[in-house]
């Protein structure tokens, strides 16, 4: 009997060595293809990430970021240290398009643009475009970032538990009914307001009666993904999102005032804030494979984003005898809409053809209002009062077709030619659109082929802003007949090698945009509404250059070295009648990535990051007028900060339990050597006349930490 106990226990050790090795070949081989998929494929300027490499590495905060990882990547520039900008060759961050398993999203940002909307812990793939745009994408002008969401385990349940430093996240997935319905499920939450409310109760209790301060900060979102096979090659797939942010903040003083009765009167000056905004998905696709040659996919979805920011205050005072009290209530909401079907085709009529073609149709809802109300009760009576209420609200249709074929000239020879066809329609106004797509490979040997590409992207909404930030009084706007559609030209080439452990890509490229607007009103946090054309000035804008990427991975190192030497500039004649460069303008880019697996438990990464100073307009010189001084500039952004450089490590420590459970723990030091990159700069006049600048840093070093255990 012992030694059949002892023969079983050794089978079943050796199959589940076999399954593991088996699992182990299956990931090589996956990432082997990966890796071969970007020396082949026909499109220029697209990266392949695999969720492994969106949660290995640095994690700011406790917490890996998709968009932060982009950020590391030629052609791309960061724009505001810590934010989720994402400035695609020359472009302005508000033109890239943005899709969740198909469906497109308008905010992809919490708390101000700290984390990005995307849950890495369910994420399965994403491919970015930054040229080179197959005719299926349209919509925006810049950039493509296809995220793409993980089927549930068919077979057995299993998932994780993250904490971070200010969140924590939960992921389930497993079968429904195994091998045939399979759900993935994740969660994330940050208790930034459990942590601010011991600070707070200190706070008041410093203070005592005569001032109360409140508030606090939560950010959670869920995706959930539900797929249903029915037989090989058909399949149904339900997938959500949702996600939201809440900032609130009041204060609360007691006034004292001592009238000429020398009688100390008091009263309760009082201020609340109070910001919603958020994101909501759903979508239903289905997919069907008729034969070895055809295939579809039709997706049915609804897209929201909204905000809603209100702003109360109620001021107390005592002045000539008599009590007054000032009120002021502000609120502006926001949304867009956009309920869409699309229908995408594969068909392979012969070895040399790959076509692919599809119609989309979607409806649009814009809609934008603000409402401020003032009074002023003196003595018990009502001496003064305004209102001022203003929205705008449009509806658009956008229905395109897509055609494009992938042509396999020779054995070394491929050519991507294809065509989109959209129309944008707004009351009074139909925008038609045609954008001719092209891109070329020739496979010079196995380790080399070069690479061309021309594209035009449309794009038909418009993100109304007062200011180069991600904030919640921001609001998306269509094209109208006063506001054009916005369109890029793009051409971009390079040569891409790969010779094992060695790959080393020179790409460049030269990108033209017109109808982009700017903001030219005055200084304020929230534009108009209504009319909002007449305080946008159109131009165009122009960006090129060359990227570099030098990588060696053998064994447990990998070394990667990105540089990108580029030029961005503006053309608005109504601000200055020459090109200027952007704000976002950096020559220079440069970012070394090292990673290390060191034996069965440890992982050590380090990035360096580098770039030319954005730029600021700083007047370059004054006159004086009835003897004040006007300061006068000779061209927008002719200034530029000192350049940004910071380094980051992390560390990550796994262990496998026998249960088949893991553990792994995530160190990480953002700007580990602490330096203080400009985030702000100020003017100083000297007593000569000339000027001269200081920058402030903002952001020192964090270190964050992560704990996830894998069930």
């Amino acid at each position: 009997m012992k030694k059949v106990l002892t023969w079983l226990m050794a089978a079943l050790l050796g199959c589940s060595l076999q399954a593991q090795d088996l699992r182990d070949t299956l990931d090589a081989s996956r990432v082997s293809a990966i890796r071969q998929k970007m020396q082949n494929t026909t499109q220029t300027g697209l990266m392949h990430i695999e969720s492994r490499q969106l949660n290995s590495g640095i994690a700011l905060f406790g917490s890996p970021d998709v968009i932060k990882k982009l950020q590391m990547l030629p052609g791309v520039a960061a724009g505001n240290e810590l934010m989720s900008g994402l400035f695609v060759h020359g472009g302005d961050g508000n033109d890239n398009l943005f899709l969740l398993d198909g469906v497109p999203l308008y905010n992809i940002s919490h708390f101000g643009g700290l984390f990005s909307s995307f849950n890495t812990d369910v994420i399965d793939n994403l491919d970015f475009y930054k040229s080179g745009f197959p005719a299926r994408y349209g919509g925006r002008m810049s950039s493509v970032v296809d995220v793409e969401t993980r089927e549930g385990d068919m077979e057995k349940f299993h998932g994780s538990v993250s904490l971070g430093l200010i969140d924590g996240r939960v992921q389930l997935e497993g079968p429904i009914v195994k091998g045939k319905t399979s759900f993935n499920l994740g969660l994330r939450r940050t208790w930034m307001d459990v942590v601010t409310i011991p600070a707070i109760w200190y706070a008041n209790r410093r203070n005592g009666k005569d001032q109360t301060v409140g508030g606090g900060y939560a950010m959670w979102d869920i995706n959930a993904r539900v797929t249903h096979r029915f037989a090989p090659g058909h399949e149904l797939n339900a997938c959500f999102y949702t996600g939201a942010d809440d900032l609130r903040a009041s204060l609360e003083q007691t006034e004292r005032v001592t009238g000429e009765d020398g009688v100390t009167r008091s009263g309760p000056t009082r201020m609340n804030i109070g910001v919603k905004w958020g994101s909501l998905t759903g979508s239903l696709s289905h997919q069907y494979r008729f034969s070895k040659k055809l295939r579809e996919k039709t997706t049915l979805y609804y897209s929201q984003s909204h905000s809603d920011t209100g702003y109360k205050f109620g001021i107390w005072n005592w002045a000539d005898g008599m009590e007054s009290v000032t009120s002021m209530d502000d609120k502006d909401i926001s949304y867009v809409r956009e309920m869409g079907l699309t229908s995408n085709w594969d068909w392979y009529p012969n070895n040399s053809n790959h076509v692919r073609f599809g119609l989309s149709t979607q409806y649009h809802w814009y809609h934008s209002g603000r409402s401020f109300t003032s009074s002023t009760v003196q003595g018990g009576e009502t001496v003064r009062e305004g209102a001022d209420d203003e929205s705008q609200g449009y509806r658009s249709f956008e229905p395109a077709a897509y055609l494009e074929d992938e042509i396999f000239i020779r054995y070394n020879l491929t050519l991507n030619a294809g065509l989109r066809l959209a129309f944008f329609s707004t009351p009074g106004k139909t925008w038609p659109s045609v954008e001719p797509r092209v891109a070329f490979k020739w496979l010079i040997n196995n380790n080399i082929s070069a690479k061309m590409s021309y594209t035009r992207m449309s794009q038909f909404a418009h993100l109304v802003a007062a200011m180069y930030m991600d904030l919640p009084s921001n609001s998306w706007m269509p094209s109208t007949a006063h506001a054009r559609p916005m369109v890029s030209d793009q051409v971009s080439g390079g040569v891409y090698t790969d010779w094992g452990p060695f790959k080393f890509n020179l790409e460049g490229w030269y990108k033209t945009m017109d109808h982009i607007l700017v903001y030219n009103g005055s200084n304020t946090f929230v534009p108009p509404i209504t009319e909002w054309e007449k305080t946008f000035t159109e131009g165009r804008g122009r960006s090129w250059g060359m990227e570099v990427e030098a990588t060696y991975s053998k064994g447990p190192l990998e070394l990667t070295a990105y540089y990108t030497l580029s030029w961005s500039q503006r053309n608005f004649e109504a601000i200055y009648g020459d090109w200027y460069p952007d704000r976002n303008d950096n020559r220079h880019k440069i970012n070394l990535v090292a990673s290390w697996h060191i034996g069965k438990h440890w992982d050590v990464f380090a990035n360096w990051n580098y770039h030319s100073g954005n730029r600021i307009t700083f007047p370059s010189h004054y006159i004086e007028v009835n003897g004040a001084r006007r300061y006068l500039y000779d061209a927008p952004y002719n200034t530029a900060l000192p350049a940004y450089h910071r380094l980051d490590l992390g560390v990550d420590f796994a262990t496998v339990f026998r249960s088949g459970h893991s553990l792994k723990v995530n160190l990480s030091v953002y700007n580990a050597y602490n330096h203080l990159n400009a985030s702000l700069a100020f003017l100083r006049t000297r007593s000569d006349g000339t000027f001269s600048g200081m920058a402030y840093g903002l952001v020192p070093i964090i270190p964050t930490f992560t704990v996830t255990y894998k069930f």
